[in-house]
């Protein structure tokens, strides 16, 4: 990916990008889907004792190369996942990677609570019950959010556990 998208880590997120700019360079019919990280992943420095910290900037996405998806008639597109007892809405934004969008979906919004709101908070961050979240809204949410764009895709490819809901909901 690239730095003014600080919402993935390591060499998976890197790889993610490079498949998404290949499948641009060679022309072939490939999106992406993710999740948008309201503080995206930590930033790394050294405190006056020479001790590693963390600070999580918090991204403003009205001003990075994002597109939030809207309706013809200028309303958000939105897609609900259900949750027990509950339902968990997310927005859509879309990002150009050349010809490939990547879409990624951001719970940060009314009416959600804000447990729910904070779903989208932070990449690796919160207890295993906010990573089931994620990979819930990544995996059930992200095929929802296909159908509700009007994509059809023939295959699905799962960057290793975090979508497999993705399984689930396909089978529904």
């Amino acid at each position: 990916m690239t730095s003014c998208l600080p919402i993935y880590s390591g060499g998976l997120g890197v790889l993610a990008g490079d498949h998404l700019k290949s499948a641009s360079d060679l022309g072939l019919p490939l999106v992406g889907v993710g999740l948008l990280y309201q503080e995206g992943y930590f930033a790394q420095y050294l405190n006056a004792d020479g001790w590693q910290q963390e600070r999580y900037p918090i991204n403003d996405f009205y001003n990075m190369p994002l597109h939030l998806e809207r309706h013809p008639d200028g309303s958000e597109m939105r897609i609900a996942v259900p949750y027990p007892g509950r339902e968990v809405y997310a927005r859509i934004w879309r990002v150009q990677v050349g010809t490939v969008p990547l879409y990624l979906l951001d719970t940060n919004i009314e009416p959600n609570s804000p447990y729910d709101q904070d779903i989208t908070d932070q990449l690796y961050g919160g207890d295993i019950d906010l990573r089931i979240h994620q990979e819930i809204m990544l995996g059930i949410g992200g095929v929802r959010m296909l159908r509700a764009l009007g994509l059809t895709p023939t295959a699905y490819h799962m960057n290793e556990g975090h979508s497999a809901f993705l399984a689930l909901e396909r089978i529904r």
